[in-house]
């Protein structure tokens, strides 16, 4: 039997900008791109459960959502 990770309690996050924080190349040269950053839900917690246990827990619904 395989497991499966489910999310337990997610948080609302605003992730800042970043200035040339991700690699990429061209033309065999490394480039620097900005991040935007933005806002979103940010995972707080997950288990580890059997694919049963998984199905169950879906068919209920999502999680809590945490406030900051």
């Amino acid at each position: 039997m395989s497991s499966q990770l489910i999310t337990v309690a997610t948080r609302h996050t605003e992730f800042p900008f970043r200035a040339a924080s991700q690699p990429y190349t061209e033309r065999k040269r490394r480039k620097w791109r900005d991040d935007p950053g933005g806002e979103g839900p940010q995972i707080v917690r997950e288990l580890r459960v059997c694919a049963p246990c998984a199905t169950v827990r879906s068919s209920r619904g999502r999680g809590p959502v945490l406030r900051a």
